[in-house]
């Protein structure tokens, strides 16, 4: 039968692998390209920095730039989830409980629901809408008469294709959530039967 410090580094473990998942797919969705334009206008596209040129002049969009500020909260908390869920295995590995990181992976984890719905806000209302008023024919008038630029091409990414629906990241921060709760509800259950035997005892 396994033992109470057996079940506590179990769920330990789950709860680490799981933050560690989350945050890492998080933190690979934030940092790498999510489109790439060719054509008329040059360049990539991501939630933490973008690169478009039109000839030699770059292109300085401001609902991109209103996206990098509020991925950095989103990027910060993913960081310090994968940072307590990589504690949380390694402590694993040497055979440790460590209620603190429960303590810390518990509100982190509860504040991933709330992020990835930021998350998807932020790339539906900036991101994708600055991605459609790009693509297409560029065409411009002045007194030699219409000078057609070219047109601009699209491609994503298979990360933009993970952006389609919350629903995937949406799921996995609940998953999360969950595992954190389990874990630090199993330490107060297990700090509640140590009190009321020794309350028995005396």
């Amino acid at each position: 039968m396994a033992s109470s410090k057996d079940n506590l580094l179990t769920y330990q473990l789950i709860a680490g692998c799981s933050a560690i998942l989350y945050s890492s797919i998080v933190l690979l969705v934030l940092i790498m390209p999510l489109y790439y334009l060719e054509g008329a206008v040059k360049g990539f596209i991501s939630f933490s920095f973008y690169q478009l040129k039109m000839g030699d002049t770059l292109i300085k969009l401001p609902e991109l730039e209103r996206a990098i500020s509020l991925s950095i909260p989103i990027t910060l908390n993913s960081l310090f989830l994968l940072l307590l869920g990589l504690n949380s295995v390694t402590y694993w590995i040497y055979r440790k409980h460590s209620p603190v990181l429960a303590r810390l992976m518990f509100p982190t984890s509860m504040a991933t629901v709330f992020s990835t719905t930021f998350f998807y806000m932020t790339h539906t209302v900036y991101i994708l809408k600055v991605v459609e008023s790009l693509t297409g024919e560029y065409v411009v008038t002045n007194s030699a008469g219409i000078l057609i630029l070219g047109e601009v091409i699209l491609k994503s990414s298979p990360l933009a294709d993970m952006m389609i629906s919350p629903t995937p990241f949406l799921s996995l921060s609940i998953l999360n959530a969950v595992l954190s709760t389990m874990w630090i509800l199993r330490i107060y259950t297990k700090l509640s039967s140590q009190s009321i035997r020794n309350r028995d005892q005396k």
